[in-house]
């Protein structure tokens, strides 16, 4: 159901940010697409995740997926959380990010931040987590090898996203310089903020399944992105997306030539 209406909504979205725009009476949609792309990368995420051995859930069967999923479903707020708390520091302090507002396309604002970036963090951290690889390792090494993984992914991500908002309108850039308007300060702070939030979800293996998903997820992304940017001549824009979108895909046949992760 999620992966059917994202979808969708994916569609008829690329449909109208990239040919026919999009009219003042669905500018909402902008921040729903954040949501739905959260809401499907966590159904991927909380699917995906390698399961333990029977005799682990002999004992309290369901207390144990009781507990697991309340923990989980803790770590996702505490991102939204999180991701709020960044943007906020950035918009009123212009540490971390640079100096920059936002509009309200995105939807409501809370202090100056719409209430969608909270998903939008979910969104980038579980998808990049999805295409990370575990090379064999458990617990804290997992965790923090996931977590520079992570950071790689969300700052790729952020060098085709974050030029192609600013264009749009999607919020403001103050001065000038760094990449096309975007300070580089801000892909640093991207790097220190997706590799932390992404350390309150719990090191488990990502199975076979949910790691192609969630590639694919991660290059339809890129590509959209990538092809607004050729409408407001970004040229670098597309190319980094292209790249990227190939990166994710040597990267998921890596780990399949490796067999990490389970069909």
């Amino acid at each position: 159901m999620v992966r059917t209406l994202f979808w969708i909504w994916y569609a008829i979205g690329a449909l109208l940010l990239i040919w026919l725009g999009i009219p003042d009476s669905l500018q909402f949609s902008n921040g729903l697409f954040l949501v739905f792309y959260a809401a499907y990368a966590m159904d991927l995420f909380v699917r995906g995740q390698h399961k333990p051995f029977m005799s682990d859930w002999s004992v309290n069967d369901s207390n144990s997926k009781g507990n697991a999923s309340m923990r989980l479903w803790l770590a996702f707020v505490l991102i939204w959380l999180g991701g709020m708390a960044v943007e906020w520091v950035g918009v009123h302090s212009g540490r971390l990010f640079g100096d920059y507002t936002y509009s309200s396309i995105l939807g409501p604002l809370v202090f100056g931040v719409p209430v969608t970036l909270g998903f939008a963090w979910i969104a980038v951290v579980c998808n990049a987590i999805l295409i990370s690889h575990d090379f064999g390792q458990r617990g804290m090494r997992l965790l923090l090898l996931r977590a520079v993984q992570v950071g790689f992914w969300t700052v790729l991500m952020d060098l085709v996203l974050d030029p192609v908002a600013h264009a749009r309108n999607f919020w403001h850039w103050e001065g000038g310089g760094g990449f096309y308007h975007v300070p580089w300060s801000n892909f640093g702070g991207w790097l220190i903020a997706g590799a932390a939030l992404s350390m309150l979800l719990p090191a488990v293996p990502v199975m076979r399944q949910a790691a192609r998903r969630g590639t694919r997820l991660y290059q339809a992304i890129l590509i959209l992105f990538g092809l607004i940017s050729l409408t407001e001549g970004l040229p670098a824009c597309a190319v980094i997306a292209g790249a990227g979108a190939v990166l994710a895909e040597g990267s998921l046949r890596y780990a399949g030539s490796r067999q990490i992760g389970k069909v």
